[in-house]
């Protein structure tokens, strides 16, 4: 097979461009309707059959033209629509499984319904949609609280409680048409400001690895995705669903499960690979430099 990339900045400012064998110049994302439409041309003349996002962006452009590409039979490498709009939504995400028997969840109340009788300081204002830790607002008392009211008014807000803990993901595999499944489990002990994490430690952790496994046969999701939880007086609660790819997801992929190629087979029909239960090994990412590129002239 070939493998295309596309990108909304040239091609030589990305290094991955070179392990491709095409890379294209495209709008970003976030203009959808652009962003679809040069893709849905480039699978026309490239003649492409399986399209896979990677960012949140992607993902939601195509979540909202995924009939264009299915009517086309071009298959979208990523989870049905429905259980996309419930991850990519932390109210959604909340109200689905705030009275579940086995996920705990963080208290969470849109913002234009706070209660403001009993509320304890310090709390958290998160984009509903929000990605990437973008939009995130910190709530230390009262007065805050009255600013952000008025800031943050019809912006489509949810508000939590600010609490401490342990942040630890899971990346989950699970292939719909089967049900089979396979999970690895880290906790973040650095972060960056967005929420990539930079050092990691794999967890030997079945009940994280359930609650992980159980939230994405709830949503019957189907590929690859990355569940966050916050591990709070011992108690993991659910913290965000990405319906793709993490960030540290070769940490993973180090630890010895192959989550890209399992991925794949979620969509090629092939049998997935047995779960790995990792070593409880430290990793950490580094950035390295490389170049020139030399732009082509």
């Amino acid at each position: 097979m070939r493998i295309l990339g596309s990108s909304s900045v040239p091609q030589e400012w990305t290094a991955t461009s070179a392990l491709l064998d095409t890379v294209y110049r495209v709008p970003a994302p976030r203009d959808s309707q652009a962003y679809v439409r040069r893709v849905l041309s480039l699978c026309e003349s490239e003649g492409v059959t399986h399209v896979l996002p990677l960012t949140d962006v992607e993902i939601d452009a195509f979540a909202l033209h995924h009939e264009a590409f299915s009517r086309r039979g071009i298959t979208l490498c990523m989870s049905p629509v429905e259980g996309i709009r419930v991850s990519r939504d932390k109210w959604r995400v909340f109200d689905v499984f705030c009275n579940d028997p086995v996920i705990r969840t963080i208290p969470t109340w849109r913002l234009e319904e706070l209660p403001l009788a009993g509320l304890v300081f310090p709390m958290i204002a998160k984009p509903r949609g929000g990605r990437s830790s973008e939009g995130l607002e910190r709530i230390y008392d009262a007065h805050d609280l009255r600013h952000f009211l008025r800031k943050l008014d019809g912006l489509g807000y949810v508000v939590q409680p600010l609490l401490d803990g342990e942040v630890c993901v899971v990346d989950v595999v699970r292939q719909r048409s089967t049900g089979r499944s396979a999970a690895m489990a880290r906790q973040e002990l650095v972060r960056t400001s967005n929420g990539a994490g930079m050092t990691v430690k794999m967890l030997n952790d079945p009940v994280l690895i359930d609650r992980a496994l159980e939230v994405a046969r709830a949503l019957d999701l189907n590929g690859c995705i990355n569940i966050e939880f916050l591990v709070h007086a011992g108690v993991p609660l659910l913290m965000d669903i990405n319906p793709r790819f993490s960030a540290g997801v070769a940490f993973s992929q180090l630890s010895g499960y192959d989550m890209v190629a399992n991925h794949w087979r979620c969509f090629s029909g092939e049998a997935l690979d047995d779960p790995v239960m990792p070593e409880p090994l430290i990793y950490v990412r580094r950035i390295v430099e490389i170049g020139p590129s030399i732009p082509e002239s």
